[in-house]
This record gives C-alpha cells, sequence and structure tokens, in this order.
C-alpha cells in the first residue's frame, strides 16, 4: 500500500527505495502496533523524571552530529523537491 501511495505522489520505485527504504523494510513486517499515532511517551518520561534534555531519555537519540544512523539523515534533497519547498541554495 505505501508503493501504491508514492505512486500516487508521482515517486518511482527506485526513488522510493533510495528515499525511504528503512520503511519499506520495517513494513515488510507489518504495519506499528501503535498505527503510527505518536503519544510523546518519551516526552512524559522526560517531564517526570525531572529531566531537561529529551536526549537523555529517548529510545533512538540523534548522535552528536545530529544525523539518524537508522534513515541515513540528513540525506541529499534534489533540485525539485528544494524548488517545491522555495529553498535555494548557494
Amino acid at each position: 500500500m505505501q508503493q501504491q501511495v508514492f505512486g500516487l505522489l508521482g515517486i518511482d520505485a527506485p526513488t522510493a527505495r533510495e528515499r525511504f527504504g528503512f520503511l519499506l523494510d520495517a513494513l515488510q513486517f507489518g504495519a506499528p502496533p501503535h498505527g503510527g499515532i505518536a503519544l510523546g511517551i518519551d516526552r512524559w518520561v522526560m517531564l517526570f523524571a525531572g529531566l531537561t534534555n529529551i536526549r537523555d531519555c529517548i529510545a533512538f537519540p540523534k548522535t552528536q552530529k545530529a544525523t539518524d544512523m537508522m534513515t541515513e539523515a540528513p540525506g541529499a534533497v534534489d533540485a525539485r523537491q528544494l524548488k517545491e519547498l522555495g529553498i535555494k541554495l548557494q
């Protein structure tokens, strides 16, 4: 179904694999039990524990370089995406 959604968005299979391979691989095992609804439990834990930084209690924090090892973010952005968002790089 996710590939059909990508098709409706005009994202071909190779591009979807390049950008969202981690998601497609995860969905092969089925949809998450929570249905994709984020409850913000990590933020509640932070508040109840009296912490000031969510990174102290989040399950999958970003690295010190602000990269996500699972999704390989941040990644490359093509010119069409930049144009669509009205972003110009110098």
